[in-house]
């Protein structure tokens, strides 16, 4: 089990294209950084403690195609760049602490399941 602040390391890999920090106990927010890790297709952040809000720049994540942020302690609203992430196909938000509405940029988001 994982804890403390988010693993700068992370960010010396531009390759990587799998990611998966579910079920650990990293505490403050989740960096904007996130979003240099262009190569990502898969992003599972679920059951983390991450805090505060979820980085407007995961817009650049492009190739994203699995995102779970379910159970996570994010607070405020899932950023509209959200909807540049038109690769996805899968998003779970499940038990998410997200402010209503979501963005309507989800809408963008045609090829989810």
């Amino acid at each position: 089990e994982l804890e403390g602040a988010f693993p700068s390391e992370l960010y010396q890999l531009p390759q990587l294209t799998h990611l998966d920090l579910s079920f650990n106990n990293f505490a403050g927010p989740l960096p904007s950084k996130i979003g240099q890790l262009t190569a990502l297709t898969f992003l599972r952040l679920k059951w983390t403690d991450f805090t505060g809000q979820f980085p407007s720049e995961s817009g650049q994540l492009t190739v994203l195609t699995h995102l779970d942020l379910g159970w996570t302690d994010f607070t405020g609203q899932l950023p509209s760049e959200i909807g540049q992430l038109t690769a996805l196909t899968c998003l779970d938000l499940a038990g998410s602490r997200f402010t209503r509405p979501l963005p309507t940029q989800l809408g963008l988001l045609t090829s989810l399941n």
